[in-house]
């Protein structure tokens, strides 16, 4: 019989002042926030097809088919861009919970894409960074990242390619779909419940783990598309 996994809980030792303050900055962000920071998506284009031969698949599972394949822009010290585990498939093999501000350190694949250098390099530090292509049918099920507190992490998210109206959805909760500008870099609140589908091939977007200090998250606030009216 396959045993429950076990639930992550909060761990209220490590909570401050500081870290609720960050958490309600956030928060009053809402689901999806633009930042003024934009992805040349042509340059992209151009780069990523220089790469097409070193895609992998991404998060393969032996009980269904899943048009996803991954590249690792920041990983775990000594890992490639072809290798891109889960944080839970990650901290199995190497027999211990793994954090996702572990995997900072930048992969050979990143030199290859100076196209993305503007929102790589807006942190002092990244965390788990990779880029996602989604081909006809590809799909993530709903599904929460890190629900708990406090979390480590916060994520961005830019849509580079072929993730307009009729080609890909993002849907918050249950049927809040999200106008995408493709190049903007947008926070999501991805500890809310989430799912993705592609309609074409070769829908690609960027997610980044954010470690999350104070100055992370007065980056953002400092970027954002719409200020006080």
């Amino acid at each position: 019989m396959k045993k429950p996994r076990q639930r992550q809980r909060y761990n209220i030792d490590n909570i401050s002042l500081g870290t609720v303050s960050d958490e309600l900055s956030l928060l009053n962000l809402g689901d999806t926030e633009g930042l003024k920071i934009k992805i040349h998506t042509p340059d992209f284009h151009k780069e990523i097809e220089a790469l097409n031969d070193q895609w992998v698949d991404y998060l393969p599972r032996p009980d269904r088919t899943n048009n996803r394949k991954g590249l690792a822009l920041y990983n775990l010290l000594g890992k490639t861009h072809q290798e891109n585990p889960s944080l839970r498939e990650a901290s199995k093999e190497v027999g211990r919970r793994l954090s996702e501000v572990e995997f900072s350190h930048p992969t050979e694949i990143v030199e290859k894409l100076p196209s993305l250098h503007p929102v790589l390099n807006m942190f002092d530090s990244l965390g788990r960074t990779f880029l996602v292509r989604s081909d006809m049918g590809g799909y993530f099920p709903p599904h929460r990242d890190h629900p708990v507190m406090p979390r480590e992490t916060f994520r961005l998210i830019v849509f580079l390619k072929n993730c307009g109206t009729m080609e890909y959805d993002w849907i918050m909760g249950q049927s809040n779909k999200m106008e995408i500008d493709e190049g903007r870099v947008y926070y999501i609140n991805t500890r809310k419940v989430h799912r993705t589908m592609s309609y074409t091939n070769e829908s690609i977007h960027l997610i980044m783990n954010i470690p999350m200090t104070t100055h992370n998250v007065a980056t953002v606030l400092d970027n954002l598309l719409y200020t006080h009216g």
